[in-house]
């Protein structure tokens, strides 16, 4: 506790250099214990080359989470933990938000550098683009991404499972307040708005350079990994109705899908535990979601039903 005062004070320091009266981005924060990695995510986005105003919607934290948020954050919105949910969370922070431009990051998640914001937002300047987004790769494709991909509904409806995340993200606030997001969803509330937003005619755009830390996945273990990608998929099965695939389909993914080159390079990525144990996890989760969706006969592709209990921060 003795560090706490200095650190505070720091990130107060940091609130009132940075803070302007009319942002051009806001940056949305969902926290929930997270005095351990809100520090770093409040530090990391306060060090942006474009002033931001910062929005922390806390959903019952019992650590210092709080104290720490309100020394760094312009405004602090807090969500009882019964009423939480991804898309509600989002909805709060936007709904305060006051840029035409909002983030939303990952209370354990960190941005690759200080030109995030200023990179997110010239993808602007298209008049088409609705939101952002960071990506390695490409759809369907082994190469890595080498300039903005502007996905569209045929992309995401040739790779239902490939797109939108609001682990590090941004959006038109215009877009949001006529599609906010599903509160009702426990999960996939980002796949499933990138797809109303796209079938309303914008594009989504795609960059490298905005993919935010995702180290959090694998810091708990693969067991954990596994539960939280498999309830992952069995939300996107229910979401986009598809059938798992075959196990021809999974030895292809495991075996030629890759993205790296080189044979060493390949076997390695072949026998690597993490991407082996998603894998698995996508395909028992896709399966569990089918089994349900023929279990309910005609039941509409997005059945609540088939997403309870589909939760991860």
């Amino acid at each position: 506790m003795h560090g706490a005062a200095p650190l505070h004070a720091e990130l107060a320091a940091s609130r009132q250099v940075m803070s302007v009266a009319s942002p051009r981005a806001s940056v949305i924060i969902r926290t929930k214990d997270s005095a351990r990695t809100l520090p770093g995510a409040l530090a990391s986005v306060r060090a942006q080359t474009v002033a931001c105003e910062v929005v922390v919607v806390d959903s019952g934290s019992r650590d210092a989470t709080l104290s720490i948020a309100r020394a760094g954050a312009d405004r602090v919105l807090q969500l009882p933990a019964e009423r939480f949910s991804f898309g509600r969370a989002l909805n709060v922070g936007a709904g305060a938000a006051g840029a035409p431009i909002h983030f939303a990051l990952s209370s354990h998640s960190m941005p690759p550098d200080g030109h995030w914001i200023e990179r997110s937002l010239a993808k602007y300047d298209r008049a088409d683009v609705a939101a952002t987004n960071g990506a390695l790769g490409a759809p369907g494709s082994s190469r890595p991404l080498s300039a903005t991909f502007f996905q569209t509904l045929a992309d995401a409806s040739r790779y239902p499972f490939w797109g939108f995340s609001n682990t590090g993200s941004s959006w038109r606030a215009t877009v949001w307040a006529e599609h906010p997001f599903d509160e009702a969803l426990p999960a996939c509330e980002d796949k499933e708005w990138g797809l109303r937003v796209l079938r309303a005619g914008w594009v989504i755009a795609f960059d490298p350079l905005l993919c935010v830390s995702d180290a959090h996945r694998t810091e708990h273990g693969l067991r954990h990994l596994y539960r939280r990608t498999r309830r992952e998929f069995e939300a996107l099965g229910a979401l986009f109705a598809r059938r798992p695939p075959t196990f021809a389909e999974f030895l292809s993914e495991w075996l030629v899908e890759l993205d790296v080159e080189g044979p060493l390079r390949r076997t390695r990525r072949r026998l690597n535990p993490i991407r082996m144990t998603e894998l698995l996890a996508k395909q028992r989760g896709l399966r569990a979601s089918w089994s349900l969706e023929s279990a309910l006969g005609d039941a509409p592709p997005v059945d609540r039903r088939a997403l309870e209990g589909c939760r991860s921060r």
